[in-house]
């Protein structure tokens, strides 16, 4: 499904019901990154911002703590090649 389609077939869903829309969207099987960027273009939110309602999310849940660890992870290498 392209983002166009994607963006209809959620178009009745507002921020208010942002955990109905991230469970949906879990459920569909869209990756945290294809969620962020529909959240992205239909609110017209940040990239941060809608980062942040997903990984915060009641659907992405069970991701949260080894989202975290390899993003720290990457953050700690990028910090070690700058010293």
């Amino acid at each position: 499904m392209n983002d166009i389609q994607l963006l209809e077939k959620y178009k009745d869903y507002t921020l208010d019901r942002i955990e109905d829309l991230l469970s949906c969207l879990r459920k569909e099987d869209l990756s945290m990154m294809q969620s962020t960027m529909l959240l992205v273009f239909k609110f017209k939110i940040s990239i941060t911002e809608a980062d942040n309602y997903i990984l915060n999310s009641n659907a992405w849940q069970d991701n949260k703590q080894s989202v975290e660890k390899f993003r720290d992870n990457i953050f700690n290498n990028i910090d070690k090649l700058n010293n």
